[in-house]
């Protein structure tokens, strides 16, 4: 645990949608990570947060690869998996209702109903929630996921960031939002009972959000640029958006403050 000073600020560098795929280390996906990973190393996060989609086809070299990179920084990093890291799809080129989606198994790195702590101006905790369904593009959270996160909550009242892979929320692109949390109903539910949840983290989207869902009390969700290619926003079918990559910067200060920005990156390749 770090000293707190008085303008100590805990910062975390979220990256997620890298669809780590081909060669490793040499194809486009691979490079424009790096071109990210690249850009934001010299802030020096407290934390790497990684929120899904993080290799496209369950190629076990390519966590490796992926997590030396993390390693070799010296910063503590968390990983949730995405629908990618639990299913490969097969024809890419066709629509997304004509794909195949094979199930595959998850990288073991890969956390769910895991807790983690830190201090800013208080004491915090992130929660990290396993979203990916098998064979699916969708997102759900099974039972004792819920319930894990419900007891957590209720156990340990400390202001709380939560992070997982599919948006809880709409985004406003019919197409995507068809794929979002299929129980987020439910997930609301809970966090609705817990004042202390802060903010919302997830990936999947390939867009830049930042909503206020309609709760009791002031929650925030917060979503992701890809670290390869984004979406096209508020449409109804799938397109890609001529934007660079990049990620999220989180910081929360001395006084509880929690704030962020994007930090993108024109693309070479």
């Amino acid at each position: 645990m770090p000293n707190i000073t008085d303008n100590y600020t805990f910062k975390i560098i979220q990256l997620s949608d890298l669809h780590l795929t081909g060669r490793i280390g040499q194809a486009p996906s691979y490079q424009r990570f790096l071109e990210v990973f690249g850009a934001v190393k010299h802030l020096n996060p407290d934390l790497w947060l990684l929120t899904g989609d993080l290799v496209n086809d369950g190629n076990s070299n390519a966590y490796d690869w992926l997590f030396d990179r993390l390693q070799a920084t010296k910063t503590p990093y968390l990983a949730v998996a995405g629908n990618h890291d639990v299913t490969h799809e097969i024809g890419i080129h066709l629509a997304h209702h004509e794909r195949i989606h094979v199930p595959i198994l998850p990288d073991q790195r890969l956390k769910n109903c895991y807790r983690y702590t830190f201090q800013a101006g208080h004491h915090w905790q992130l929660l990290l929630l396993n979203s990916s369904v098998p064979g699916e593009i969708f997102g759900a959270l099974d039972h004792q996921t819920l319930l894990w996160l419900d007891q957590t909550l209720a156990t340990h009242p400390e202001h709380t960031l939560l992070a997982l892979h599919h948006h809880p929320t709409k985004v406003g692109s019919a197409w995507i939002d068809d794929y979002l949390l299929q129980n987020h109903q439910d997930f609301w539910r809970v966090i609705k009972k817990h004042a202390h949840v802060h903010t919302v983290l997830c990936g999947h989207v390939h867009q830049v959000h930042t909503l206020k869902p309609l709760l009791a009390h002031q929650v925030q969700l917060l979503s992701c640029p890809s670290t390869d290619r984004q979406f096209m926003p508020f449409v109804d079918d799938f397109q890609i958006a001529n934007t660079p990559a990049g990620c999220r910067v989180i910081q929360i200060d001395n006084t509880d403050t929690v704030s962020s920005y994007i930090q993108m990156v024109q693309n070479t390749r």
